[in-house]
């Protein structure tokens, strides 16, 4: 059984969609009321050693949505594109209810194996807040190192087409095109760029597109649209991510000269929260350390706490 103040998390996070994700939320409170029931969900999920975290309830979604998305439950798939098109009786949700629960029961293995799966949900647009960052920044040559960076959507800011209230930047051949704010980014020249990640995912492997996609709400169409775009360009684009500890790779990665003029930015988002605080205080003295012999500076876009609302932070070491 999950403890009471993990029980508190996932059920705090059923209620947290309810309005802005209503289908999501509605199909963790099966979870949830199956857990508290000792139902046969329970007895599948909850011997995890990561059942109490705050996103265990996420990676239990993704699994599901991932049996969809490989042809493994098509049943509710059929069920899930209905109600998103609005069928809403008692009797639907109510059917779209048990065919879900049927389909963890069904593949107890698959669902275990995806709580494994670190929660991804590696939106592209997020790169909107690293230009913005770099915006702010001033430099005019960038060699960009990303913690946490996943299949390298967010280190390709510059190969998408971006849309501000009276500006337009990026490479206007793109097949990614997205709204974002703030001022002109200005003339930024990214000379360098690469990333590292414990779970890093391949943008030309269909698996790893797949799980990308799993992480994505079904009531969020727009940015599924944009994760595919982007999928595509990455595969072509080839960016370095390389497997591996954030901190042990950037420490590495630090010690390599770059060009005259370059200033290295540490780029991160949705990524503290995971590393607990040795991890962070190691990170911040490798970058303490590496600022008395290069211009170097941190940008990131990071909640407090999971769950809050995320803020944009850029650091430029001394």
């Amino acid at each position: 059984m999950i403890p009471h103040e993990g029980m508190q998390g996932l059920n705090g996070m059923a209620a947290a969609m309810t309005n802005s994700l209503p289908v999501s939320g509605g199909l963790l409170s099966v979870v949830m009321e199956d857990i508290s029931d000792g139902g046969p969900i329970s007895r599948i999920i909850c011997d995890h050693p990561d059942a109490e975290t705050p996103l265990f309830g996420l990676r239990v979604l993704a699994g599901v949505k991932l049996l969809v998305l490989t042809g493994q439950a098509p049943e509710l798939a059929a069920h899930l594109e209905d109600f998103m098109s609005g069928q809403t009786s008692v009797d639907y949700v109510e059917r779209v209810r048990r065919t879900f629960r049927e389909t963890i029961t069904e593949h107890p293995d698959e669902i275990w194996e995806s709580l494994h799966r670190p929660v991804q949900q590696h939106l592209p647009s997020r790169a909107g807040f690293l230009l913005r960052g770099l915006g702010m920044l001033g430099a005019k040559k960038v060699r960009l190192l990303e913690l946490g960076a996943c299949a390298g959507l967010t280190l390709v800011p510059d190969r998408y087409r971006w849309f501000g209230n009276d500006w337009q930047w990026g490479d206007e051949n793109s097949s990614v095109r997205m709204p974002t704010d703030g001022p002109c980014p200005g003339d930024i020249n990214i000379v360098e760029r690469a990333g590292c990640d414990l779970s890093p995912r391949d943008p030309a492997n269909e698996l790893d597109r797949m799980i990308l996609r799993s992480f994505i709400p079904p009531e969020r169409e727009v940015e599924q649209i944009d994760l595919d775009e982007a999928l595509i360009l990455a595969s072509k684009s080839r960016v370095r991510v390389d497997e591996g500890d954030a901190a042990e790779w950037l420490g590495k990665e630090l010690l390599s000269e770059t060009e005259s003029g370059t200033t290295t930015v540490v780029w991160h988002t949705f990524f503290w929260g995971y590393l607990n605080s040795e991890k962070r205080s190691e990170i911040s003295e490798i970058l303490s350390a590496a600022a008395k012999h290069m211009k170097l500076a941190r940008i990131s876009y990071e909640p407090e706490d999971w769950g809050a609302v995320p803020h944009l932070e850029v650091t430029v070491h001394p």
